[in-house]
């Protein structure tokens, strides 16, 4: 079977048992005192079952990807948190690229021919600048980036290099946001509009603020 098809099958059965509701923020709340107890027994089995999760959530292309990188941050803190998130993130991506080039590569090759050619021969000669872009700043959606270089011949080396390092800033920026929310959990604090304002959760929020200014600022910096 196509693992193309495998992962298809993996987001239909996603979305059938409904798995998004274990990464609900309200789930989260309730069992945190379970979920950080399992981090604090078994610390690495934890974060492996973590990076394992979030790869998989990557490659079957699941809308979960926000709430899952703000969980890493909450559970694990920013600088763990955010790391597994990229890893995870980086293998999901790259097994559906591969699935993707497997099972349809030679398909697009047959049916588009020679514009199809022209069209990678420029986008290849700068695709390490376009794909950074592209994860940098989110103006396409993720699973888009995931599929598309797969289909017009871009080295896989640099599809996984710039995944890596472009989903960088916003994860961390997410991880960030994620541990804030923690530290006012632990600290029983009152969940009020105050809390916007502690520094652990107001400077990621202005990160959050500052990426969803980026596709404006490039599309002035290209004009």
């Amino acid at each position: 079977m196509s693992p193309l098809l495998l992962l298809l099958f993996g987001l239909i059965a996603a979305i059938y048992f409904d798995l998004g509701r274990y990464v609900d923020y309200r789930f989260l709340q309730t069992h945190q005192d379970i979920v950080k107890g399992f981090i604090a027994d078994m610390p690495v089995r934890a974060a492996l079952v973590f990076l394992a999760l979030y790869a998989l959530s990557t490659a079957f292309s699941l809308p979960f990807g926000a709430i899952m990188t703000i969980s890493g941050g909450w559970l694990f803190g920013i600088w763990i948190g955010g790391s597994l998130t990229i890893i995870g993130a980086t293998i999901g991506a790259s097994t559906l690229f591969l699935a993707t080039r497997y099972a349809l590569r030679e398909v697009m090759v047959a049916r588009a021919g020679a514009r199809l050619q022209q069209f990678e021969a420029g986008f290849n000669r700068h695709s390490t600048s376009y794909l950074l872009a592209m994860r940098l700043i989110p103006i396409f959606p993720f699973f888009l980036v995931n599929f598309l270089p797969a289909l017009i011949g871009v080295k896989f080396r640099t599809y996984a290099l710039t995944t890596l390092i472009g989903i960088a800033p916003g994860t961390f920026v997410y991880a960030g946001l994620g541990n804030g929310i923690s530290y006012v959990l632990s600290a029983d604090e009152p969940l009020n509009t105050s809390v916007i304002f502690s520094p652990l959760v107001f400077l990621p929020l202005c990160g959050l603020g500052f990426l969803s200014l980026l596709p404006v600022m490039w599309n002035k910096v290209k004009g």
